[in-house]
């Protein structure tokens, strides 16, 4: 990985990059840490899930940051997720038609990647003077670490896990093995596993200052549902069975019944985060070669006023702005939030289906 070059005479040019006055910048880097509001995500764990959202202003600022400056450096190539072009669906491709898949967790990934993790990257990856990465600092974290809310923390916590990934992929290489990540969710697949594995990568994680959620690793044969970030890859990707059957029920109510109808039935909150999900319902159709038609299902003007779907974009799947019912599902299974999605990943809204 080479470092991201930014012209810089301090921090008056990272306030110029960020469309903001330098002494806005200097007073928003020493107010940020109070920009936030708290509150519990219900999870499928008993614990719930705090987050830490951004207000308004700062996220904005997050994002001019992370779009203009962070993204200059990519994830390992073996990293997946929260970055332009990647998503769910090319994480889960790399394992397709594997005898063996293996995944594994890393607990509490967010809080876990905490100031030395993220001063290393900075300094490492990004050619910035003191000033500007101590701004940069200030404004993607928040006691002691990065929050699971920011748009900016999902991009950092894969480059601080670089190291990792590269020693877990010469470690795949060993064994002749695939190797991905998707945020906190590590897979391996191939023809056979060894045994030892799980020690094998319990110690890389320790040694990059990360640890393994033991109770989530999981192991599947080729005569089992072989599940990759909530896709099936036993042939082709795609989804669970009991989604697949859920949509087609959904896609019939809109053919027989018109969308308001089949909206209420369906258990979705809005028009647009149903959208959402046929939309990657289709998309992960199309990357299997079948193409089903579900436009030809709406009834016409079944969706009048409201702004198009498409599968997939330059950023790997946007949903529209409108749309926060979409950022909010999406964000439970992820560690994130409504806010912290970096609005690239639509297509893992599929994980709360069902």
């Amino acid at each position: 990985m080479t470092k991201a070059n930014l012209p810089t005479n301090g921090c008056d040019d990272l306030a110029n990059l960020l469309d903001l006055d330098p002494n806005r910048l200097t007073q928003l880097a020493g107010e940020a840490v109070n920009l936030y509001e708290r509150f519990p995500l219900k999870t499928r764990r008993r614990r719930p899930r705090w987050i830490e959202a951004p207000k308004p202003f700062l996220k904005l600022v997050q994002r001019r940051l992370l779009d203009r400056l962070l993204y200059a450096t990519p994830p390992h190539s073996a990293a997946h997720g929260f970055y332009p072009e990647l998503s769910i669906l090319t994480n889960a491709r790399i394992h397709v038609g594997s005898a063996w898949v293996v995944s594994y967790d890393l607990e509490d990934f967010f809080p876990t990647t905490d100031l030395d993790k993220v001063r290393s990257v900075l300094n490492k990856r990004y050619d910035v003077e003191e000033g500007v990465l101590e701004s940069i600092i200030r404004l993607t974290c928040r006691n002691g670490n990065l929050p699971q809310g920011a748009p900016t923390s999902p991009h950092l916590a894969n480059l601080a896990f670089y190291q990792g990934d590269e020693l877990l992929s010469e470690l795949a290489k060993q064994h002749d093995l695939g190797y991905t990540r998707y945020a906190d969710d590590m897979t391996f697949s191939g023809k056979e596993l060894p045994a030892e594995l799980d020690d094998e990568v319990r110690q890389i994680v320790h040694r990059v200052g990360y640890r393994l959620a033991e109770k989530k690793t999981k192991r599947m044969g080729r005569h089992q549902c072989q599940k990759v970030t909530g896709l099936v890859v036993n042939e082709g990707v795609r989804l669970p069975r009991k989604q697949r059957r859920r949509l087609r029920a959904i896609r019939n109510d809109i053919a027989m019944m018109g969308m308001e109808s089949a909206l209420a039935r369906s258990g979705y909150g809005s028009v647009c985060q149903l959208q959402g999900h046929l939309a990657f319902e289709r998309m992960t159709n199309k990357s299997n070669g079948v193409s089903r038609g579900l436009q030809n299902l709406r009834p016409k003007n079944a969706l009048a006023g409201q702004p198009p779907v498409e599968p997939e974009d330059k950023d790997g799947g946007l949903p529209p702005p409108s749309c926060p019912s979409v950022r909010r599902r999406q964000s439970a299974d992820h560690g994130g939030t409504p806010q912290q999605m970096p609005d690239s990943e639509l297509e893992s809204t599929v994980q709360t289906v069902g």
